[in-house]
């Protein structure tokens, strides 16, 4: 019997493992109103089991913001919004944070809990739950962050700085 108070001196299953990372690619999304992906990947058919935790973490920052115009975010799990930041009124140099812990709870259900908030003063925090049905572990699943403009203009810029993809 393995002592409590050490835990058992072996490797199982709880150990995460990194799906995807990416930093320092500049991409953007400016000048426009078509919503746009700023990263997607792809989690392999059959890699997500039951009881399994998918964590997702991404970073941007506003390069620039023209006024009163607002940025809208959507981090998507599997075809569907897990988190939206609405409009937000956002800055020069703000930065966007997103994060989601996304449950498998069986071969076609998941819940995911999510915040995206912004560091500007007065910040914007959108905390949520979201129930994801008629999923299919055995497929791809799709893991996008969307942005959107209110108004195209050339001072209207956000870029990605980082995102992970794990499972926890």
């Amino acid at each position: 019997m393995a002592n409590p108070l050490y835990g058992q001196n072996k490797l199982d299953n709880s150990i995460g493992e990194k799906l995807f990372s990416e930093a320092g690619t500049l991409r953007e999304h400016e000048n426009s109103t078509d919503a746009a992906d700023l990263f997607s990947y792809q989690i392999e058919a059959n890699k997500l089991e039951i009881g399994d935790i998918v964590r997702i973490k991404v970073f941007c920052t506003v390069v620039d913001s023209n006024g009163s115009d607002t940025l809208t975010p959507l981090l998507n799990f599997a075809g569907s919004a897990i988190a939206t930041g609405a409009a937000l009124d956002v800055a020069d140099s703000d930065i966007v944070y997103a994060w989601a812990d996304v449950h498998v709870t069986s071969a076609t259900t998941m819940t995911a809990v999510s915040e995206i908030r912004t560091d500007a003063l007065g910040a914007t925090h959108v905390i949520g739950a979201t129930n994801l049905s008629s999923k299919d572990i055995t497929a791809a699943i799709p893991v996008a962050l969307n942005v959107d403009w209110s108004a195209a203009h050339a001072d209207n810029e956000v870029r990605i700085d980082a995102v992970s993809i794990e499972l926890v």
